[in-house]
């Protein structure tokens, strides 16, 4: 990780009055990841000597690495099950690469491209959970937004993913990566304010999902806008 990644890290635990010396902290990259979309990394932070893994996929932007980090940190009591917690921090290049992509086509079509988009890049950080640094093994995969559309395809990727946590999740496919894992726990969350992405859009999810035979539980929420809700890390402890 750069100094300046390394700094802005710093500002946000800063900024959530965490201190870093409770916990370890470490970062992974994969090769192909930046290689191809420039510098990308993985935080680990350690929580406990024991418990199973969570792998978080937060929205393009540092922005978004920021805000769902800071609702992470806000529910960290619904946490104590989880060993480690590792967060992608996808760097400045994604975001602009997933609106540049889409330049010029109508919405219908830029959406699919993202949807291609999402999907190339759940493969790649599918081989980077799969390394010999990380191998993780049974674990619960959280999204939010751009993210969740990411982990939509990562978990029909990877039958390593023993639990999936979705809000607001940015897909056109909806479900449809999904059906080869009817065995799956999911858990759909949507705030009803969400101003990003339309509360309605949970309907198609969830309808799709539940046409397919997977095992689906819906949360909403009345407020808390698009971003994680608190609540739902209660919820699904």
């Amino acid at each position: 990780m750069s100094s300046s990644q390394m700094d802005n890290i710093k500002k946000l635990f800063d900024s959530l009055s965490i201190d870093s010396s409770k916990y370890e902290i470490s970062m992974f990259s994969h090769p192909k990841l930046e290689d191809k979309y420039g510098e990308i990394n993985l935080v680990k932070l350690k929580l406990n000597d024991e418990g199973s893994d969570l792998f978080v996929i937060p929205g393009y932007s540092f922005k978004s690495f920021t805000t769902m980090f800071g609702q992470l940190h806000k529910g960290m009591e619904y946490l104590s099950k989880y060993r480690n917690l590792y967060m992608i921090n996808w760097g400045d290049t994604i975001k602009a690469l997933s609106q540049k992509v889409s330049d010029g086509m109508s919405q219908e079509k830029a959406y699919i491209v993202n949807d291609d988009f999402r999907a190339e890049l759940a493969s790649l950080v599918d081989k980077l959970i799969r390394s010999p640094d990380l191998n993780l093994k049974g674990f619960t995969l959280l999204g939010k937004s751009a993210g969740g559309g990411v982990s939509i395809f990562l978990a029909g990727l990877n039958p390593d993913v023993k639990k999936l946590l979705l809000c607001c999740p940015g897909i056109t496919n909806r479900g449809t990566p999904l059906a080869s894992r009817p065995e799956l726990e999911i858990h759909l969350a949507w705030n009803k304010d969400d101003d990003v992405i339309d509360f309605a859009i949970h309907d198609e999810i969830v309808k799709q999902l539940n046409e397919q035979g997977n095992r689906l539980l819906f949360h909403s929420y009345e407020t808390g806008g698009h971003e994680l809700n608190v609540e739902f890390l209660k919820e699904t402890q």
